[in-house]
Formats: structure tokens, sequence, C-alpha cells
């Protein structure tokens, strides 16, 4: 009979239920489950003896179960669990995946505390102590937690997969919570009173419980336990491999020997099971994966961080996480067959009279149509969840399968997903190239776009599709159309179109892609970033140069470099110059992001420097000196250096032996005779270039304004103006009254200097219409805002970002002082090119505004020269220093991040110096931690922003000269199609990984991996591409997940083979689509 629904009772001869032995034939064993024991790995998993085990827990489970009801604690107790049981088994897998290397190394570099840890499988998170406080790690979050997390929270989601199972851990040896064992075996937990009396007479009378069958049976097989195994096994050689990467040791020219290193082998892992190899070397391990061997230490410690990342882990699944798309494989042929199949379908459920909107009657409608209302409301506002249930709808996944077998997909736990995105994506752009520059017949990078934001970008475009599909299906059909063709607008990074930074996130989202398509959806821009930077020094220049080409376009549209093209196709010159302007602008911001971080020099380390100069040998720091005249005077030799006059005589030196005084008075004709002169003459050069960095900073953020604000800057009289808070002091009249009265009074130069606005300068601009409109300029921010009229005007003014954190608001009611600085710039460009670029960022016109601004924003160095002339101890003793004011300090942009520099606060230093604003993503969260971690300093960790080493290494091709280039880079065809495909044997072996490369004369076998090309029309763009053959044809080969994707590749091969018809019948129209080089 059936107790409590789900624990079924049986009646036996034995009233004894804690020792009843279980009823079976199979020899049973309570060893640990915490450990493979030799009982353990002698027992064979098989059902019988996942049975009788679990027969036993059961027993043991309704036990504890009675025992608990009675109980006033609100601990749950743990149960004893044979290490032989289903439940069993898979505990022991859990305690190896928290055992691994990699979730052990992880640990310890977070600083986690893993004797008392929290889990909850379903939402992929882990709680515990770090240095004595509780942090919560999520998929989401830039710790590593998603990188070893993988494996770990796989075996967890078997043993507790549903939301709100949540357990903490490590478990007693050998047990496992009483609620963890009831939720696995889908068996009651918390009883009422009355349950539990029935439970315990059900006992005493005899009856003895047995768990329903185990639920989730795929999930918990024994096949699918086997494969857990391997893949702890597979785990723990890939972090074998990484330590043995990082671990090498480099020669003189920092060549590494990857024969001779060798990686230990796990013998759960596959290797060891097909192979029955101990260990391997480096080199051979790497080929086994396909891995481009590093030529050098630097290579090879960029392969490891590269490896360290899971990308599978982030790459759409079945259930969730976007798509893989392959749109990019699909031929006409494949298109046609796609339509063919849509159009049946949609014929047998399209509404014989569709409504007038745009778009009805359409298949992504259609689609729609069929959701549930609560997802159809949220397509406005969460796009990203609607098209994840759209195309997993089990409308959509029908249409899929029909179109998977059509086409002939590759068998795939995603590939009915993969062919309806694909279907929606031809119905919302026939196109076959799929281009950001022309997408559904939109530029995403026109220039109308320039200066504004991702987020921004969406929403036009979604404007644009609402013609084609009705409105309520607009933000879906962006979300489909935007993920395939340009992803990074998707992620939200606040950078805006025409940054140099925004270029470099666009190349960083196509480096992840290129290895897992769709993985960027799933990342954070830090951890993107992370993986992106990993990727530069171990790709071959060619693959590097192939994947920026769609940014390096954008970029030069952004800064009108180049021009906009109705089709979206561009020349190699076109190409060309944007990729040198780029260079020269990158160059350029790098030197100003180099001298804003530059800490002021102070008078003691110019004095410190040349003392060392002279005496390397001594320490001038060290209070070692004493006075002639008073012998309790103690000072540093540094000090007397320098004070003025420089008087050695009148000190002698506490230690001879320590400080040669005597000696070294001999050499004092060779220190710089006026130390004071030498630091005023250092930090004047600083002040230049801070003022030269600020201006460069100035030119950059005003070629990233909208095109129309640009054009009437342009064609306008500029004036810069202080904006300052009103001086409201008074004082008293002295009239002889009773009552005297007050009036305002003179400010000091002091506290004008303290009302004024440091942190921004106000801009008005007049154009020849006598129209007048005023811009804030921020350095801090990045950013110049268009005000509503002049502060002076209205009382609202929000004046809070014109000065430093911390200081007071403005009176209410007050208004605020403008002045103005400098004298009106009635200057205009002359009409052509301009400078070393055509954009406005090299406008002759925009240089001389920005030298305006440059002195404006270091007007007040002289208070940062004073306070870092210091004192000696001997000027202290002689006269009252001058103190500086700290607020006063605070009016110097960028002055709290410098000190946070100094001292060692990235994440100040990043706040209040804003380094991303000047065109450089700074490293990825991960990437600054590990680094401080190491040692390095904070500056170093802040220069290396992502691509910084891209900028200073971008080589330009002559791109006129395409056979001399073609070992730099593949140019898609155009006339000079049967020169370029003569030298294809040469680049391709440097893309896509160390795979054997097409050979035609070779017949293949199923599961056998080379690379080729890949031509999707006769007259498009041949794409290398990694491929497996099976069942008789060639599929993409997915490298992350090492299994094939895609349609049959039918015109596979050599790029010289498939190219001879373009070559043929190539004409002087075709476009030219050049892959610049990063050489």
């Amino acid at each position: 009979m059936t107790i409590f629904g789900d624990v079924n009772a049986t009646k036996t001869l034995s009233n004894n239920v804690m020792n009843e032995p279980p009823v079976t034939d199979t020899k049973v064993s309570n060893d640990s489950a915490a450990a493979h024991s030799n009982s353990h790995t002698q027992i064979p998993d098989t059902p019988e003896s996942r049975t009788a085990y679990d027969a036993q827990l059961a027993k043991t489970y309704a036990s504890a179960l009675a025992t608990h009801s009675y109980e006033t604690s609100m601990l749950r107790p743990d149960v004893q669990v044979p290490a032989q049981s289903t439940l069993g088994r898979w505990r022991t897998q859990l305690d190896s995946a928290f055992k691994s290397p990699g979730f052990l190394q992880w640990a310890n570099t977070q600083g986690l505390d893993i004797k008392s840890l929290k889990l909850d499988p379903f939402l992929g998170e882990l709680t515990g102590s770090v240095n004595g406080k509780m942090q919560t790690f999520s998929l989401k979050d830039d710790s590593g937690w998603s990188d070893v997390s993988r494996l770990l929270l796989s075996i967890a989601r078997v043993i507790a997969p549903a939301r709100g199972q949540a357990f903490s851990y490590p478990w007693p040896e050998g047990k496992v919570p009483l609620h963890t064992v009831g939720r696995f075996y889908a068996a009651p937990i918390d009883l009422t009173p009355s349950q539990a009396a029935s439970h315990i007479e059900k006992l005493k009378a005899g009856s003895a419980f047995e768990f329903a069958p185990v639920g989730h049976a795929p999930q918990r097989s024994i096949e699918a336990l086997k494969e857990q195994g391997k893949a702890l096994g597979d785990d723990a050689n890939h972090h074998a491999l990484l330590a043995a990467l990082r671990s090498l040791v480099g020669d003189a020219e920092g060549k590494v020997d990857l024969n001779n290193a060798r990686v230990p082998i796990d013998q759960r892992s596959s290797l060891f099971l097909t192979e029955q190899l101990r260990d391997i070397s480096v080199a051979q391990m790497l080929e086994k994966h396909g891995h481009q061997l590093p030529d050098s230490l630097l290579q090879a410690h960029s392969l490891a961080d590269s490896l360290s990342f899971d990308l599978a882990h982030r790459m759409p699944g079945p259930d969730a996480g976007g798509v893989r798309h392959i749109v990019g494989l699909l031929n006409v042929d494949k298109l046609d067959k796609i339509k063919n199949v849509v159009d049946q379908w949609m014929s047998e459920r399209a509404s014989p009279t569709p409504g007038p909107q745009a778009g009805a009657g359409s298949l992504i409608n259609i689609l729609i149509s069929a959701l549930p209302a609560s997802t159809q409301n949220m397509i406005a506002d969460n796009p990203a969840v609607a098209m994840d249930q759209l195309i997993r709808s089990p409308e959509a996944q029908a249409l899929g399968k029909a179109i998977q077998k059509e086409i002939g997909l590759a068998e795939s736990p995603t590939s009915a997903i993969e062919a309806v995105t694909a279907a929606l994506i031809r119905e919302l752009d026939p196109n076959p190239g799929k281009s950001r520059f022309n997408l559904a017949g939109y530029n995403l990078y026109n220039s109308e776009n320039v200066g504004v934001s991702a987020a921004e970008i969406v929403k036009r475009f979604t404007a644009h599709l609402e013609t084609k599909v009705d409105v309520k299906a607009a933000p879906l059909a962006a979300q489909l159309l935007l993920s395939a063709v340009a992803p990074e607008l998707l992620i939200d990074t606040g950078l805006v179109h025409g940054a140099h930074g925004f270029k470099d996130f666009m190349i960083a989202v196509a480096l992840v892609d290129d290895n897992a398509a769709g993985a960027s959806a799933n990342m954070t821009p830090s951890q993107i970033l992370d993986y992106a930077e990993a990727q530069l020094n171990i790709l071959s220049k060619e693959e590097l140069s192939l994947i920026s080409v769609d940014a390096v376009i954008a970029y030069g549209l952004g800064n009108q470099e180049i021009k906009v093209n109705r089709d979206g196709h561009f020349t190699g010159e076109d190409i060309e110059r944007s990729l040198t302007v780029a260079k020269q602008q990158g160059d350029q911001l790098d030197w100003a992001r180099s001298e804003l971080l530059k800490p002021p020099p102070t008078r003691e380390g110019v004095a410190l420097a040349e003392f060392k100069r002279v005496f390397p040998d001594i320490d001038p720091t060290k209070t070692t000196l004493r006075g002639i005249m008073d012998g309790s005077y103690i000072v540093s030799p540094l000090d007397v250096y320098m004070t003025e006059p420089f008087e050695p005589d009148m000190w002698r030196p506490i230690d001879e032996k320590e400080l040669p005084w005597e000696q070294m008075k001999l050499r004092f004709s060779e220190l710089h005779e006026n130390i004071n002169e030498k630091f005023s003459n250092i930090f004047d050069d600083y002040t230049r270039t801070q003022s030269a960095a600020e201006s460069v900073a100035f030119k950059y953020h005003l070629s990233l304004m909208p095109l129309a604000e640009q054009e009437r800057i342009k064609q306008s009289d500029v004036t810069f103006l202080t904006v300052s808070r009103p001086f409201l002091g008074t004082e008293e009249v002295n009239n002889l009254s009773l009552y005297p009265g007050r009036q305002p009074r003179t400010p000091t130069p002091h506290e004008l200097k303290e009302l004024e606005g440091g942190q921004g300068v106000l801009v008005k601009v007049e154009g020849p219409d006598g129209k007048v409109d005023y811009y804030s300029y921020f350095p801090g921010l990045g950013k110049i805002v268009k005000e509503q009229g002049a502060p002076s005007e209205y009382s609202d003014f929000d004046d809070s970002n014109y000065f430093s954190k911390g200081s007071k608001n403005r009176v209410s009611g007050t208004y605020n002082v403008v002045a103005e600085y400098g004298v009106t710039n009635k200057e205009r460009d002359s009409p052509g090119v301009t400078g070393q670029g055509v954009g406005p960022y090299f406008s002759e016109r925009n240089g001389s505004l920005a030298t305006v601004v440059g002195d404006f924003f270091t007007k007040n160095h002289d208070y940062l020269k004073t306070y870092y002339f210091g004192a000696t101890r001997i000027e202290e003793n002689t006269r009252r220093n001058q103190s500086i004011n700290e607020f006063l300090l605070s009016l110097v942009p960028f002055y709290d991040g410098i000190r946070d520099a100094i001292n060692g606060n990235v994440a100040g230093a990043v706040f209040n110096i804003g380094f991303d604003i000047l065109g450089f993503l700074l490293p990825g969260a991960s990437a600054a931690n590990r680094a401080l971690k190491l040692g390095k300093s904070t500056g170093k960790v802040l220069a290396r922003s992502f691509f910084a080493g891209l900028g200073a290494s971008v080589g330009v091709t002559d791109i006129i000269e395409l056979p001399k280039n073609i070992k730099r880079g593949i140019v898609a065809l155009g006339k000079d199609a049967s020169k370029l495909y003569k030298h294809a044997d040469e680049i391709l072996p440097r893309l896509k990984g160390n795979y054997r490369a097409y050979d035609v004369s070779k017949a293949y076998k199923d599961g056998e991996i080379v690379k080729g090309a890949y031509k999707t029309a006769p007259d498009g763009v041949s794409v290398p591409v990694v491929a497996m053959f099976q069942k008789g044809a060639w599929y993409a080969f997915d490298t992350v997940t090492k299994t094939p994707f895609g349609p049959q590749l039918a015109q596979f091969g050599l790029l010289d083979m498939i190219s001879t018809k373009a070559s043929n019948n190539s004409n002087d129209n075709i476009y030219e689509r050049a892959i610049p080089s990063l050489v």
C-alpha cells in the first residue's frame, strides 16, 4: 500500500526496522560515500546494486524521519548514505568535484573558507566566508566561479535539481542531510503531527518503506554517472595542463620546451581509458586538443589564461542562453529550402485574414501569438528572455525539427533551436550576406548614431523594424538579428559608437564568439575582456586581422574617416584609412592616458634622485646627521641638501662609518646647485604635459558628440566660461546702532577659489544665426552635456558635477556666477583634408579649442606645486610652512584618482581618473585582481588596459600591393582573386588552431577533424573553418563542445579549389573586403 503518496510500505516478518538486512543477493557495504573505497570500486554500478542499497537507505531514512518528527531542534539530522546507493554514488562525485584542483585553486585565490559553504545548484550560486565576511558568488560575476563550477554544478543539479533546494557543504563523513535525501528520492521531509504518528505506527507494525523509483532517470543513470566520472578526469587533466604551462621556464630567448614538460593523466579521464597513458608531454596534449603550440613563455602563459575560461559554460543551451547561430554557414540552396519549409508550415497555420498592421501573418508573429500572455508582455522590456522562450516553444521546436531534417543539420541538443532561428532571421533579412552595415536595410553604425550608446542604437534599430513587423514584435526581431550579426550591441558597457574603446570591445566580443558562438551573450563585459586579452598573445596575426575587420570599419564610420556606403560594402582603401587613423588616435590617447596617470613630481623625489645620482650607495633619507650647535637636532642628508642655503658644515654625522660625511663634502659640487629650481622646472614640464593630455581628452570627447552638434560647433564661435557659486559672506556694519546690521563683504582670493567649479568647464556656442547653446564638459565623467541655458540664468541649475565629491550643495535660490576664460574662438577649419585625418578628432580648429581646455584644467596646478614642494625638517623649524587647504587640491581634475593610484586603490583610481573614457578599456576585474595579488604595481595594472598593447603593435598594410601582403591577411573576392588564392596555402595553416589541413587525395573516416575553407555562395567570401567528417559529409566543428553543428558544408575544401570559379568570373564591380594586418 502507499503511505503519504510517495513512500511505499510493505508488510514484513521483522519488527526491527533498523537491523533488518536488505532483501537482495548482492553484498552490501556501508563504506563512506566521501571516498572511493575498495569495496566501492569492487561493487559494479548496476540497477540491482542500486536497488539494494537504495532500499537500505530507505529504511535508515524512515527511522531518521520518525526521530526528527519529535525533535524540537530546528536543525535537521544527517542520514547515513551507503556509497553504493544511487545518491551515495553521486555524492562521491560531488566530493570529487569539491576537491578538484580547479575549484581548490580558485577558492584559495578568493580566500574562501571551504569548511562551511552553501550551494544553490538551481541558481548556480555559492556562498561562503571570505576574509570573515559572507560573500555569494554567481555565474554572472567576475570572480571566476563560472570557470570552475560547470562540472560541480552539473553534479549538484543531479542531487538537488529544483529551485529552493540549496544545501550546506561539506557533509559529515558518509552522511547526507535528511532534507537532501528526501528531495533526491521525492520522499516526505516534514511531517505534520498526525502524519508523524501514523508513520511511527507503521514502523512499529513492521512496515518496510521503499523509495519510489528514482526521478530524473536519464540524469541519474549509470551511463550518466560514468560520463560524469570521465568528465571529472578530463577536468583534472585540463588543470594539470594549465599548471604545466604556467610552470614552464623560458630560455635566454624566451623559448619554451614543450616536449620535456609532462602532464599527469587522471585515471578516470577519457584519455587514460582510451590510451592507458599515465602522463603525456605538454606538446602532445596541446596537439590532441587542436591548440597551436606556443613559441614563447609569454604565449604559454597567455594560452593557460585563455584555457582557464570555461566557454562551454557560457554557450547557449537547450533550455536558455540565447542561440548558436548558423546563418553564416547557410548557402542560397539551404536558405531556399528553409523558405519552402516555412511557407508550408505557415500555410497550415496563418490566419486567412491577417490584420492590417506591419508584419501581420509573418513567422515571428505567428510564433509570438502562441506564447503565453506573460511572455508576450515581457517582449518590450526583456526581449532576450522572450527570445529564449520563443525559439524554445513547442511550435518553434516542431518547425525547427522539420527544417533540420530538410537541410541536413548535424544532430545536437540545440539543432532545432538553431534551425528555427535561422528561419526567423531569413524572414527578417532575406539578404544572404548579413552585415552590420546593412541589416534589414539599416546601417547600425551610420553617422546619425555617432556618439550614442549601444542601447540607443538598439532602440533606433527597433524603431526601424517596426515598419517590417508590428510594434509588439520589433524588440524581439531586433534581439534575433543583433544576436546573430552584432552581439556587441546587446551588452551594456556605456561605450558609444565611434569611441576607441568601442572598437576594441567589438573585437573582444568577436574573439569570444569566434571560439564559442553565442557565448558572449552569457558573459559580463569584464569576463569578455579577460578572455579576449588572453587571446591577443596566442592568436596568429591573420586570425586577429580577420576578426577585426568590422570593428575597424565601424570605427572609421564613427570618426568620419570613411563614407557610408548604402549597400554596406567597403573598399580596401576604406579599411586602410580607418586603421591608419585608429592607430594615430590610439597612440595619442595612449600617451594622454599615460601622462594623466603619472603622479605629480615632488621636491623630495627630485632631490632624492639627484642625491642618488652622485651617491648611489647612501640612503639620504635616514636621519644620520646632528647639528654642530645643537646635538639633539637630528636631520637627514636630504634635509640638508634641500634647504637653502646649503650649509653642510653646520652638521656632523652621528656615525662616521655609516655616513662618511667629510668624504662626501668633497663631491657636493657635483650635485645640482639649486634643487628648488630644478624641481620647479620639472613640475612646470609636468603641468605642460598634463595640459596637453587634457587637450587630447577634450578633442576625443568632442569627436564623439552627435554629428549635428559637431556640425553646429564647427560653424560657431566658441567661448569657454568658469562656473562658480556666489559668495554669500557678510560682515557687521558698525553704525553705532543698538542692532547693528550686516552687509556683503569682499571675499579673499582663496574663498573665491573654493567657490569655483574646477571639475568642469562651460562651453558657449554662438552660431551664425545668433542662437546660443551651452555645453558642460566634465573630463572626469568623459562627456559633454548640452545644457538648457546658461547656469547664471536659472536657480535650479545642477552644478554638482562641477565640484568634487563631498562638496556642499549650492545654497537654494542662488544663481551660479560665470566668467569668460580666455578669448572667443572664431576660427573655422579650412575646406579639405586637415591634419592627419579628415575626421573631427584631427580638426585644426578642434585642436585650438582643446588647447584652451588643457590650460583651463591645469590653471590650479600652482596649488599642487606648493603642496609637493613640501618642507624639510630644517625648514619646519625655521619658518612657518605655507599650508595648502586640502579642498583647494580637489580643484585639480583627477587629483583624487592620482592619489588613489599611488596608494594602490585600483577601484578608486579607475573611478576618479576614468581612463576608460579616454578610449581604452580597463582590464577585466579578475585580471586586475590577479595582477595585484602577484604584486604588480597599481600603475602597471591600470596601464595594461585591454588592447593597450594592440594599439602600439598595429601596423598598416599596403593594401594596394595585395599579392605582396597576402601573407598578412585574407582578402575576399575581387579582381585580384586569382592572385590572392595562389597564397592560400600560406595563410590557412595559421588559422583556426592546430588541426591538419584538408587533403583532397585522402579518404576520411567518421570523426576526423581538419581545417579548410567554406563558401556559402559562388561569389561570396571564403570562410576558414574547422570541420568534422560524419556520416559521409563535412560539418562545422565546435572546438569548445567538441561536436559537429550546422548544415552539411557542400563547398568545403581548400581555398584554391573552391575559388576557381570565382576567379574566372571576377569583375571590377565586386567589392574587395580587405582584412587589415595588425602586425
